[in-house]
């Protein structure tokens, strides 16, 4: 297999994005990866291009959990700082989920990380490896 080192290197990446991940949230299980990583990113991404999300919408994003779980998801993040939900201004019947500048700020941090780390892990040339 002529690019197992690119793959073992690519694997390195992904543990520490996972790792860094956890670190970034405590260590604590209640924000689990997989669980946590399609709200809070999603959430995140639908900010910075100005168009935010619903609390519905937000739901609908996460890719696991009844419907009841995800609500609690969102709420645990609300509770917990990270996100803040909004009135929307012409209808004040729907809420928006933005996410807090602790987030954006712990979110940023992290993938500022893993991007470096992507970069130096792939840059290597393979004799180096």
């Amino acid at each position: 297999m002529d690019n197992r080192y690119e793959l073992t290197d690519w694997m390195d990446a992904l543990e520490f994005y996972a790792r860094d991940w956890d670190e970034t949230f405590g260590s604590r299980p209640t924000y689990f990866t997989q669980e946590f990583w399609y709200m809070l990113i999603g959430c995140l991404r639908a900010d910075w291009t100005g168009h935010p999300l619903t609390v519905s919408q937000l739901a609908q994003n996460m890719k696991s959990g009844s419907n009841r779980t995800r609500e609690e998801r969102i709420k645990r993040a609300v509770d917990d700082g990270y996100l803040i939900k909004v009135k929307d201004e012409q209808d004040g019947r729907a809420a928006f989920v933005r996410p807090t500048a602790e987030l954006e700020r712990l979110i940023v941090g992290h993938l500022q990380r893993t991007l470096t780390q992507v970069r130096e892990k792939t840059r290597k040339p393979p004799a180096a490896r």
